[in-house]
């Protein structure tokens, strides 16, 4: 669980480092707008979740730790590899090459995890969510901090590329030390050939809860980069200071993914999801309309609401789904979902370049957050779509134990 915690920190880290760092590269590029610079996130966005059916098929069949080390090594040679080129097209190449390794992650992880501790799978994941909180903390934080403070000089290497270049070869580090020493679940196979079929019924609900319950995924990356271009262009912070605002408003996380598992189980757990996700839409809207001081913790209390959301939902989906199924039921989720969530930082770059002069006018973001507050309502509708995964006769985890029936006498 520690190793694959780590590897959850160094995935979302690296998916967000570029947020706070926009403005320096498109000014660094000589790129005609911020919708450029948000386009390199985009893109390794969509290359992550694009292909995670694909990845969730591996991670049914193959080695998961195989899957999950090398995954990670690849992913960091690339960010690395962009801390030492300034050729828009390779960055581009490189996102995609980032993104393909990165969405070996999630599938493999969620599966790997719940099969350690196949008794409590719900809180198994919410622990595996502290990661996701303590990598979108450093992610931006750390960027933002070196571009603007780090000292070494190499070659041409401009300041946005050293917290790549640092994080990148921290990140193999990590990736060799996790396949050396992490391992299978107890009992599961190096290889899987023939899995059981996801079928037609489980595909079909998966596919209506990606297309209601992703926008709460286009809402939680669209607001750090909406967040990150507000500080920078309406309240004049440099990089380092929106990176850490950025940061530090993810770093909820860490308490809110297991504490949101933990507070919710059995019946419980849909109902709050569904409230949590009211409350983070009322939130965001607010943020316009506050003096600089409290906007960290404002959008501290929305981050507490909306990360929590992804653990509830995360443990709802996969408490009811056959654990020989998971790695594709996830992946299935995250191509849909999270492609169209990937979109957020292009998106919200080209509407942001859209305001010209009126940029430096917080009133004029108004719109772009009561947009998301709206898209995060529309996220309830997910609630009944994920009660229905538990209505076959196939043998699931008790929501209200997170155990399989058939250990309910050894757990007892």
């Amino acid at each position: 669980m520690a190793l694959c915690i780590v590897l959850h920190l160094f995935t979302h880290a690296y998916g967000a480092m570029l947020v706070p760092l926009y403005l320096l590269i498109q000014k660094d590029l000589q790129l005609p707008g911020v919708k450029y610079a948000a386009l390199l996130v985009t893109v390794y966005g969509v290359a992550y979740n694009a292909c995670s059916y694909a990845a969730g098929m591996l991670a049914d069949r193959a080695n998961r730790r195989d899957l999950l080390g090398w995954g990670l090594a690849i992913n960091a040679v690339g960010i690395a590899l962009m801390g030492l080129t300034r050729r828009y097209e390779l960055l581009i190449a490189l996102a995609v090459l980032c993104g393909l390794a990165g969405t070996l992650f999630h599938p493999a992880a969620n599966a790997l995890v719940t099969s350690h501790f196949h008794r409590s799978p719900g809180m198994a994941i919410g622990m595996l969510g502290i990661g996701s909180g303590l990598g979108f903390f450093l992610g931006p934080q750390y960027a933002g901090w070196r571009a603007v403070h780090a000292g070494w000089r190499f070659a041409s290497i401009a300041n946005w590329q050293r917290p790549c270049v640092e994080l990148g070869i921290a990140g193999v580090v990590c990736a060799i030390g996790f396949l050396l020493l992490a391992r299978e679940a107890p009992g599961e196979h190096h290889s899987r050939p023939e899995p059981r079929p996801l079928g037609r019924r489980i595909r079909w609900t998966m596919l209506a809860i990606a297309g209601t319950l992703g926008a709460r995924d286009f809402v939680g990356i669209a607001a750090l980069t909406l967040t990150s271009i507000y500080l920078q262009r309406a309240q004049g912070l440099d990089a380092a200071a929106a990176g850490f605002i950025v940061g530090a408003m993810m770093l909820i996380g860490v308490v809110a993914n297991p504490l949101a598992v933990w507070m919710t189980p059995g019946r419980r757990r849909l109902p709050a999801l569904g409230v949590t996700m009211v409350l983070s839409g009322t939130i965001i809207c607010t943020v316009p309309l506050l003096a600089r001081a409290w906007i960290l913790p404002v959008l501290c209390a929305f981050e507490a609401c909306h990360l929590g959301t992804f653990a509830m939902s995360d443990a709802a989906i996969l408490e009811r789904i056959a654990p020989e199924l998971r790695g594709r039921v996830i992946g299935l989720f995250l191509t849909i979902a999270g492609t169209a969530a990937s979109l957020s930082p292009w998106v919200m770059g080209f509407w942001t370049d859209s305001f010209g002069a009126q940029g430096a006018v917080p009133s004029t973001y108004h719109l772009p957050y009561i947009v998301l507050g709206l898209m995060m309502l529309f996220s309830t509708l997910c609630i009944p779509l994920v009660a229905m995964l538990g209505k076959d006769d196939q043998p699931r985890i008790s929501p209200a134990s997170e155990t399989l029936p058939a250990m309910m006498e050894t757990v007892v």
